[in-house]
């Protein structure tokens, strides 16, 4: 059977990264997985996918150019998508399996640099039909005839990995972690680097090739790329008010954070929505020059995409640029128009020279809507 990207090397950009959540040397930037949808092995990615598995993430949502993201998605022959919630991405789905939340099952977490672990004690049954991620694949996997996918519970898993840890370092028992809830490791990292003492002569204060700050970094440097300097320098992005783009498209949109929700988490909670609505942010000279008033419905639009919108008129914004906080839910009316206030319809579906998410600054238009 063909195995997908067996061999196939990590893209060139990819970087070393800590966190044990992020694979930076993934063969497709998660970012550009609608262009490898759409483009394949001809558009240079490793394979011509069919078939998508997303679990508990919103890409359709959180990921720049919404329409485009939309053709990937009508183009598969198939997508599931395991989660707790109807989201935006979830109405794309086939098939949409329920999954079980944190308080309905038994769980071990590690934080980023390996020095806290957490277990989660389940507090209640799972509800409805909703099963936990290994229980689903546990499921499918038997009907695909693999019998031997899986031999413990979820609760023997952590058992497995807390007694494993508690044999190869100082870490307490299941039974004593289970009461405990929460342990830390003993770190024999510097606690600070202000004086630039260490214990040890040979012991690396910073995760760097010299262990010291590098202003200038080699590994970027052997890169070879114009737009990655080894020094960091001021470059001008693209869709900024200095792009010929901004004749037609004159105003600079910002995607913030917003204080209602943590990314898309969290937007389809009634009370949340009424005390924070979602509005795009423009600067009084700008509103004026388009007859916009505090409240009023706008159309925030350009090549990619359009939403309808309430505005909010302030002087806390420069003019020239308005804001539509991320994270919104994506919901499109029958003509494709997002009447959720989900900015990714307008962001570019690109990637900086390194890799990074572009959706903090794409040229769009705003006008007072028809009534």
């Amino acid at each position: 059977p063909n195995q997908v990207e067996v061999g196939v090397p990590s893209r060139w950009n990819a970087l070393p990264y800590r966190s044990a959540s992020v694979n930076s040397g993934a063969r497709v930037n998660v970012n550009l997985f609608a262009d490898a949808i759409l483009k394949g092995k001809a558009g240079g990615y490793p394979d011509d996918y069919r078939m998508l598995w997303l679990s508990n993430t919103n890409y359709l949502n959180q990921i720049g150019e919404i329409n485009k993201t939309v053709k990937a998605f009508q183009k598969l022959d198939f997508i599931l998508v395991t989660e707790q919630f109807m989201t935006a991405t979830a109405k794309f789905a086939d098939i949409v399996l329920p999954v079980c939340t944190y308080m309905e099952r038994n769980d071990f977490y590690a934080t980023g640099n390996g020095e806290q672990y957490a277990l989660v004690n389940k507090a209640i049954e799972p509800l409805g039909e909703s099963k936990s991620q290994l229980q689903i694949c546990e499921a499918l996997a038997y009907k695909l005839g693999i019998s031997d996918y899986n031999d413990k519970t979820d609760e023997e898993w952590v058992r497995h990995i807390v007694t494993k840890l508690s044999e190869e370092v100082d870490f307490p028992d299941y039974d004593t972690l289970r009461k405990k809830g929460i342990h830390k490791i003993k770190s024999d990292k510097p606690a600070a680097v202000s004086g630039g003492k260490k214990a040890d002569p040979q012991q690396k204060l910073f995760p760097t090739p010299s262990g010291k700050i590098e202003i200038y970094s080699q590994i970027v440097a052997d890169m070879n790329h114009p737009l990655i300097p080894p020094v960091p320098k001021y470059i001008e992005a693209w869709e900024s008010l200095n792009d010929p783009l901004a004749k037609k498209y004159p105003l600079q949109l910002i995607t913030p954070h917003f204080k209602r929700r943590a990314h898309s988490q969290f937007d389809n909670l009634p009370w949340l929505r009424e005390s924070r609505p979602q509005v795009v942010s423009i600067n009084t000279l700008d509103a004026t020059s388009r007859n916009i008033s505090q409240g009023d419905m706008v159309r925030v639009f350009n090549d990619r995409g359009e939403m309808m919108i309430p505005a909010q008129v302030t002087e806390g914004i420069m003019p020239g640029v308005v804001a539509v906080p991320q994270g919104a839910w994506y919901n499109p009316d029958a003509s494709g128009i997002d009447h959720g206030g989900c900015p990714n319809m307008l962001t570019k579906n690109v990637t900086s020279p390194a890799g990074a998410f572009t959706s903090n600054t794409a040229l769009v238009q705003v006008e007072k809507a028809e009534k």
